[in-house]
């Protein structure tokens, strides 16, 4: 398995001031904290980060090396969230998350679809009800996407959450919601319906 590392160093003093003064030595500030454990005000280079953010993927564990008594200890975490600027689009701050790899968590999976429904051969289209998934797990068994392969569904058919088995990770969906549909042309649905309305006014 690929390791991730950053290395972080404790953020003296706080502010926009601060903040500002971190930015131009090529520094970005940001914040680690969690259950386990009090906020504590961080910053990482610029550099660094660049380098790591091009391999990360969604709820990657990343292992943080922090400063510990004149030595060095790592932590892992996960990126929780990022601030940019408006102008420039450049990162101003950073989110950690601190995790315990024996805890399990609730994180969001994106669903990935694959394969070519047949319901298309007849014009069908395949409508996505769910982009993505929370589901429960240890960090060391968070799965980069849940993958979905709709190569058998019809116009009509759906595949729903109970469908779904990853072994080790508990989806936290209700199971009867719908994750995916094959449904009529346009068309047809319009037409099905001008028809149903034809017969209620008969019956009328």
């Amino acid at each position: 398995m690929e390791e991730f590392v950053i290395k972080a160093e404790i953020r003296k003093g706080s502010g926009k001031i601060v903040a500002r003064k971190l930015r131009k030595e090529g520094f970005i500030p940001a914040v680690l904290y969690g259950k386990s454990m009090p906020s504590l005000p961080i910053s990482i280079s610029v550099n660094d980060w660049e380098k790591l953010r091009k391999r990360l993927k969604r709820n990657t564990i990343i292992n943080m090396e922090l400063p510990d008594n004149g030595g060095v200890k790592r932590e892992p975490v996960m990126v929780k969230d990022i601030q940019k600027s408006v102008i420039g689009d450049k990162i101003k701050h950073i989110d950690f998350l601190h995790v315990s790899m024996e805890r399990k968590m609730e994180v969001e999976i994106p669903i990935n679809l694959i394969g070519t429904a047949k319901g298309t051969i007849n014009n069908g289209i395949v409508e996505l009800h769910l982009r993505t998934i929370m589901v429960e797990c240890l960090p060391s068994q968070i799965p980069d996407k849940v993958d979905i392969d709709v190569t058998n569904l019809d116009i009509g058919d759906s595949i729903h959450v109970h469908e779904i088995q990853i072994p080790g990770v508990k989806l936290l969906e209700h199971p009867d919601v719908a994750i995916v549909t094959v449904i009529p042309p346009t068309g047809e649905e319009k037409a099905v319906t001008e028809e149903t309305l034809v017969e209620e006014k008969k019956e009328g």
